[in-house]
């Protein structure tokens, strides 16, 4: 490895833009700038606030310092969402500003620019729409960065930028046949699957990983209701507090208690996806400004946003993954050596969860990669369905052949999905025949097309009830329900009256000092705890991979798989289609309607007819995509057992042992409720 000294002797350009403040590099830093300075693909791989974005971006505007002084866009930077985007944006922005090199961003917020710039920072969706708009951009991209690429992986916006690289490299060779591949970076702050990860989005990628975290202090205390948490707060008496919840309602229901009963002075606010991105800019920059203040968020301050310094972390509810832990926990006390966190579960199960995702998070218990996943990292077909889509705007004769599709796709896609999930899109009036072997929009796709909603696979289903701005049309959330012209609901923590509606929509305009009739009701996703994390809580009791507690009842009894949401609803249709009556009761067990002593022997026509016939259940939790259900049936299903990765059940199956647990009768009976 180079010398620190060395390093610096190799950036003489951007040693002075991105270190001089600092006057050293940090141990990732160190490793990292060699390998992406050479031209290697690379997966960069540290602790959050390590220092990976000037690790990344340093070498790739010092390689790259000739294109950076002629007027094209040189590195695409990728983002997993909007607010990180513009935060990313700002400090780019800083440290570029004497030197003659442009940044840009471009999101659903903030428009294209108009002038070429040399560095575009984004997310996968307005890459997708700028590839169908101005994909002359692409000509002379050098470089490509992907951030937070644990958040893509094994999701439908991972599977997505496995088919908009090839697209971006298909422009370029276009224009320029003799043109290398351009340079992959990806960038994250944990994966469990380094190799999966490098193979799915880099070209033969070299994996630089810096070893070393933060020390957790974590306290745990029950929540029976929002009176605990004001207590807690007082208690712990901090300037900064960042509470996550894991939904919009729990946000809203929170922010309101503590701006009733919150006993000392503290700006409130809140921040989730579906406030307008003004208003979550709003909310950032002024709980930044703000001495004394909390902020109550779902998901969406995971991520590094700069929202200044917080003291405090507080969970209410157990996140569902080590990944979403990790993110949360990792705000807090980022200029220490400490993260603390105060968690707050609302039941035991979710008290059993914590202490599992903390002993996880810490190191202290492991389980093995190749167990921890149901996921088999294969690419969802689904995505398919929306590229296909894009690419008919993309196209100047607004039509696509089987071939362009063929050469976006993994290679375990084969040529008769793809021609199945053309003509079924034909059948649902998404497309027609054009010319001999094209296919054209059809009235659904134009409608699609018209609603600019072509350009991403997450989000709900594509006709569901949907509340927008009654003035501007910007989409706010799917709801559960459509809602009566005239009613005023919460939104934002704000009064918002129903001023129109039609089929699917209805608009919302502020309707302040009126009555709130009742608070917005997002349509629900369904998370699923996974495997590693029951397997950590079974550990906690002492019970080893293989064996499955039975806490008899008097009618039946409960069986304790400790196998995750997904695996624990697939073991319950096995049994199901055994004659065995079966119920799932959370991702720690089901129920039986009598008492068995061990599984029934394993059968593959059993399982692939269980999975099957639960096939739709499963996709909801695998995350399928939003336009799952637009591929063929038995593409779909096949799909969704892919994603079961039944071998390595199969595998735990064979090898479970059943037995009576009275000894933890107490500890098994707490994880039902």
């Amino acid at each position: 490895m180079l010398s620190p000294y060395e390093v610096k002797e190799r950036i003489p350009h951007t040693w002075p833009l991105f270190f001089t403040r600092h006057g050293h590099f940090t141990p990732i830093q160190q490793q990292a700038i060699p390998p992406i300075l050479d031209g290697h693909d690379v997966l960069v791989i540290s602790a959050t606030a390590s220092g990976k974005t000037e690790a990344v971006l340093a070498p790739l505007i010092e390689r790259y310092w000739p294109s950076l002084l002629t007027p094209h866009l040189s590195v695409l930077y990728i983002c997993p969402t909007r607010a990180l985007v513009r935060d990313l944006y700002e400090r780019l922005r800083e440290a570029l500003v004497d030197t003659q090199i442009s940044v840009a961003m471009k999101t659903g917020d903030v428009p294209a620019p108009i002038k070429p710039v040399h560095i575009l920072i984004t997310t996968p969706e307005s890459t997708d729409a700028m590839l169908t708009r101005a994909a002359k951009q692409f000509i002379h991209l050098q470089a490509i960065v992907l951030d937070e690429i644990h958040l893509f992986d094994n999701t439908p916006r991972g599977d997505h930028l496995r088919c908009l690289l090839p697209r971006i490299e298909r422009i370029r060779q276009y224009a320029q046949p003799q043109a290398k591949p351009m340079q992959r970076v990806a960038l994250s702050a944990t994966v469990p699957d380094p190799a999966g990860v490098a193979g799915r989005y880099l070209h033969d990628g070299v994996i630089v990983q810096a070893e070393g975290d933060r020390e957790i202090v974590a306290d745990i205390a029950p929540l029976y209701d929002l009176r605990e948490l004001v207590d807690l707060l007082a208690q712990r008496a901090t300037q900064k507090s960042l509470i996550f919840c894991n939904s919009r309602e729990e946000v809203e229901q929170t922010a309101v208690y503590l701006r009733q009963h919150l006993p000392h002075h503290a700006a409130i606010f809140t921040h989730y996806s579906n406030l307008d991105s003004k208003m979550r800019q709003e909310v950032e920059e002024q709980f930044a400004a703000t001495a004394v203040a909390i902020c109550v968020s779902t998901s969406t301050l995971e991520l590094g946003i700069d929202i200044g310094s917080v003291d405090d972390v507080v969970l209410i509810g157990a996140p569902f993954d080590l990944t979403s832990f990790r993110q949360r926990i990792g705000r807090g006390g980022r200029r220490t050596d400490q993260m603390r966190v105060l968690c707050m579960p609302k039941s035991p199960a979710e008290w059993a969860r914590f202490e599992a995702l903390i002993q996880l998070a810490s190191g202290q218990w492991r389980v093995n990669s190749g167990q921890r996943t149901v996921d088999s990292g294969q690419f969802r077909p689904s995505v398919l369905v929306q590229q296909i889509f894009s690419l008919i705007k993309q196209s100047p004769m607004g039509s696509i052949k089987q071939g362009d599709v063929r050469r976006i796709a993994p290679a375990e896609v084969s040529d008769d999905d793809i021609r199945q999930i053309l003509a079924n899109l034909s059948f649902e009036q998404y497309l027609q025949g054009g010319r001999l072997g094209e296919w054209k929009p059809d009235v659904l796709l134009n409608e699609l097309i018209d609603r600019h909603e072509i350009y991403s696979n997450i989000g709900g289903d594509l006709l569901a009830a949907t509340a927008v701005d009654a003035y501007t049309g910007h989409v706010i959330a799917q709801t559960e329900k459509m809602y009566e012209k005239g009613q005023v609901v919460l939104f934002g923590g704000k009064p918002m009256v129903v001023v129109w509606r039609d089929r699917y929509r209805f608009g919302l305009a502020p309707a302040p000092n009126r009555e709130v009739d009742e608070v917005l009701r997002f349509r629900k996703g369904f998370a699923a705890v996974p495997f590693d994390v029951t397997q950590a809580v079974a550990q906690s009791l002492q019970i080893t991979l293989g064996q499955m507690p039975f806490l008899p009842t008097e009618q039946g009894g409960y069986l304790f798989h400790f196998w995750g949401t997904v695996w624990g609803e697939l073991l319950t249709a096995v049994l199901r289609h055994q004659s065995i009556p079966a119920e799932a009761v959370n991702e720690y067990a089901l129920y039986l309607n009598y008492q068995i002593s061990q599984l029934p022997e394993w059968d593959d026509a059993v399982v692939q007819s269980a999975a099957r016939a639960t096939a739709v259940t499963l996709a909801n939790r695998l995350e399928m995509g939003r336009f799952h259900e637009l591929l063929p049936v038995n593409v779909g299903v096949t799909a969704v057992i892919q994603q079961l990765n039944l071998p390595q059940f199969q595998t735990h199956y064979q090898h479970t042992t059943l037995y009576e647990a009275d000894p933890l009768h107490e500890q098994l009976h707490m994880l039902l409720g």
